[in-house]
């Protein structure tokens, strides 16, 4: 979309509750004045700051990420990181979008790794790549997946910091009590919906469901979207043509995928839309689609050999979604050079080796991998080898910035054909014709 038409859409978000500050926008940042770079090449400010960081981490993980910038700080006590949760990473983006326009945006923020281009389209963040050059950021170092999602229009407007993709989870005491082998998880869109059907339980006959097969978010507002793509690609959908400039995604594979999604509610009764993100570890679901960086949790809560890890199963190919999490500096961050110091720290291959053992999350870095600590992972725990074989026919979201909104179009009328068990035909072609219009000048 072209950046007037991005900024109307921030402004009339913003409308009904946001007051604008007068004047106009400078077009440098505001950086601090006194500053120095000690010998080492290590950034220090000479005063004090604090820089607010917004981020979207909750449960365990947000454990481990404070705990990340706690010791940041202690290493660097001139440079304070304030975080603040944003809430979930659909609310968030619109908070941020909102702050932007209003010119009260953080210093820093994780944004979703399809989020680049619609900030940076927007004018909303700071060109990393003087940093990068000066520093020796060594992006060479990044995997394709991951670098792929901080470019827009040859700059690098973020860095990774949470690389994943979506598998499959299954409880391997559930699978056994159901007389199915713990070893040996489904592996197509037919096993995955027999297998569901069968690990959907009613343990004491009362007429209630105790067990549903499978779950996975079917809200729009829940992150669906990601989730109906790995379907959907796996039809050989496309979401958009060749050129860009229209929706394709009311086709036969858009239609496949949400017919599946409505069948295993409704045809195979192995899912509740009522169901909520713990059904899985709690045991109220004996399989789930999810990211792999919640592995970590699971391996915790459920006990490391109860928890079956897989690839999706495939329908007409294997596919899966990229997914994470980057971090950028948004244009009157009060310091960028002490943001950055922050940022590319947090981005490092030490951090993101720590990360990625302890959550599952896949590693940004080609170094990581190579690791001593990392091999050891792989040598001693076969769910290593899971989460790297999906990287192979990992499909990475458009990085364009229609797709943001686009992807929302669509989830909603994925979620509507789920819950009032309609013809998603329709509902697809309506979508696109409102896709369409992103596309507009």
């Amino acid at each position: 979309m072209k950046r007037m038409v991005l900024m109307f859409l921030i402004v009339m978000l913003i409308l009904p509750f946001a007051v604008f500050a007068g004047g106009e926008q400078e077009e440098a940042p505001v950086v601090v004045e006194d500053t120095e770079v000690v010998t080492d090449g290590k950034y220090v400010p000479e005063k004090k700051v604090k820089l607010a960081f917004w981020h979207s981490y909750s449960g365990p993980r947000a454990v481990l990420f404070e705990s990340l910038v706690e010791e940041f700080m202690d290493a660097n006590p001139n440079i304070k990181i304030e975080l603040s949760y944003g809430g979930n990473l659909y609310t968030m983006r619109d908070k941020l979008l909102t702050a932007v326009a209003g010119k009260n945006a953080p210093d820093i923020a994780e944004i979703d790794s399809y989020w680049t281009p619609i900030f940076a389209d927007a004018g909303a963040l700071i060109d990393m790549k003087p940093y990068i050059d000066e520093t020796g950021y060594d992006q060479n170092d990044l995997m394709d997946a991951s670098l792929a999602s901080t470019q827009y229009m040859g700059k690098s407007w973020s860095i990774p910091f949470n690389l994943s993709n979506i598998v499959l989870y299954y409880n391997k005491k559930a699978f056994e009590a159901a007389g199915l082998d713990p070893e040996v998880p489904p592996a197509t869109w037919e096993e995955l919906a027999e297998y569901a059907e069968k690990l959907t339980i009613d343990k004491n006959g009362d007429g209630v469901t105790d067990q549903y097969g499978i779950v996975f978010p079917t809200k729009a507002n829940y992150g669906s979207i990601w989730y109906y793509l790995a379907f959907f690609w796996q039809q050989d959908g496309q979401l958009f043509n060749e050129a860009l400039t229209e929706g394709a995604f009311n086709t036969e594979a858009g239609v496949a995928a949400a017919e599946y999604w409505r069948d295993i509610v409704w045809k195979h009764k192995a899912l509740n839309l009522s169901g909520g993100w713990s059904e899985f570890k709690v045991g109220n679901a004996a399989m789930e689609l999810s990211s792999t960086s919640v592995l970590g949790n699971y391996r915790d809560v459920m006990g490391n050999a109860n928890v079956g890890l897989a690839q999706l199963p495939m329908g007409k190919k294997k596919a899966t979604v990229s997914g994470g999490g980057n971090l950028a500096i948004f244009k009157d961050c009060k310091d960028p050079r002490a943001a950055w110091e922050f940022l590319s720290w947090m981005s490092s291959p030490e951090v993101n080796k720590r990360w990625c053992l302890s959550t599952g999350a896949l590693p940004t870095r080609k170094s990581v991998i190579d690791s001593p600590e990392y091999q050891d992972f792989l040598k001693t725990d076969p769910k290593g080898e899971v989460l790297l074989s999906g990287l192979e026919f990992t499909m990475i979201r458009p990085n364009i910035p229609e797709y943001g909104d686009a992807s929302r179009i669509i989830a909603q009328a994925v979620e509507k054909a789920v819950y009032d068990n309609v013809d998603p035909a329709p509902l697809l072609d309506e979508a696109k014709v409102e896709v369409d219009k992103l596309f507009k000048d």
